[in-house]
Parts: structure tokens; sequence; C-alpha cells
């Protein structure tokens, strides 16, 4: 194989694995932030939907509809602490650091 050749063939295999670990990057950021969102959504299913289907309807947690309230969510569960209502209804230290984690996506407005 001439030389030429040979260091096209190299550039090549760079090319592709270097682009082939970008795609992989991508896709495990895009995991991570579907795990933690599905882990937020059970949070707000089991400790706010509970209550919002009877007394809110409006404001029922989907996976569409948390990220449009993630604002609201935390002003009322973190900076208010207004929810979730009810003395038998609060939010372990574990569900707490989740949804923190999650809203961390959706950067507070001043």
């Amino acid at each position: 194989m001439n030389s030429m050749r040979l260091n096209y063939l190299r550039l090549y295999f760079v090319f592709v694995f270097a682009s082939g670990a970008m795609v992989l990057q991508a896709q495990t950021k895009d995991s991570a932030a579907d795990v933690l969102a599905t882990e937020a959504l059970r949070v707000l299913q089991t400790k706010c939907n509970t209550c919002h289907v009877r007394q809110n309807p409006g404001k029922v947690f989907t996976r569409i509809t948390m990220e449009r309230y993630a604002e609201k969510i935390d002003k009322q569960v973190f900076i208010k602490r207004r929810m979730p209502k009810g003395k038998d209804n609060h939010l372990s230290m574990e569900e707490e650091n989740t949804l923190r984690a999650w809203l961390q996506q959706y950067p507070r407005k001043p």
C-alpha cells in the first residue's frame, strides 16, 4: 500500500472512532437525563399527583407538563416550602435530592 493511501485510511479510522465516541457520549448524557427525569416524575406522581388529581387537576404532573412547571415546583417545594401538603406527605432526603438534581437543568430566574 502506498503511504498516501495508508495515511488516508488512518485519518478515516480516527474520524470514525472520534465520531462514534461523540455519539456515545451524547447518548449517555441523554440517557442520564432521561433516568433523572423518570426518577423526578416518580416523586411528583407519588407525592404531588395524589392530591393534585383531586384538588388541582389542571396541574397533574406528567413527563410533558413537569418541564413546564419546573420553576413553580422549585418555588413551591424548595423556596416557599408549601408543597407537598399534608403532615404525612413530606419528601424524604432522597426525594428532595432527586428533585433538586432534576431542577438544576432549569436555572432559577431572578
